[in-house]
């Protein structure tokens, strides 16, 4: 079985759903696969990965931060958090590309949404980093 198919099987599996679920594949994980949910009439953001120590990636690390981003109102708040798997609920969007980021239409949103990053996230962080 591939590391794709593995990782779906296991957003499918997880023990939140309220029945059979079939997770899409999102592009975009760098270090994970990310697979969108329908369950139940909404639609959760699946993130399906492990520790990477040689990298200093640590998944609990993520959820600390996950939460702290939550609490500091810049991210959606976590479903569900196992070993090798976070749950988020999905908000769709797209990436902001150089061209967004050098309109003057969106200055004042971005420097406000780097601030709270910057300053919020952090007065709500728990935990090693």
């Amino acid at each position: 079985m591939s590391a794709p198919d593995a990782a779906r099987d296991r957003a499918a599996s997880l023990p939140i759903w309220s029945g059979p679920v079939e997770p899409e594949p999102l592009a975009g994980g760098i270090t994970n696969l990310n697979f969108v949910v329908a369950d139940a009439g909404r639609r959760w953001l699946a993130r399906i990965g492990g520790d990477i120590p040689e990298h200093n990636i640590v998944r609990r690390f993520e959820l600390a931060a996950a939460r702290a981003a939550h609490a500091a109102g810049v991210s959606p708040a976590v479903r569900h958090w196992e070993e090798g798997a976070l749950v988020i609920e999905f908000i769709e969007g797209r990436t902001l590309q150089p061209e967004d980021v050098r309109d003057p239409a969106n200055l004042e949103r971005l420097a406000e949404l780097l601030r709270c990053c910057h300053h919020g996230i952090p007065r709500h962080y728990r935990g090693p980093a």
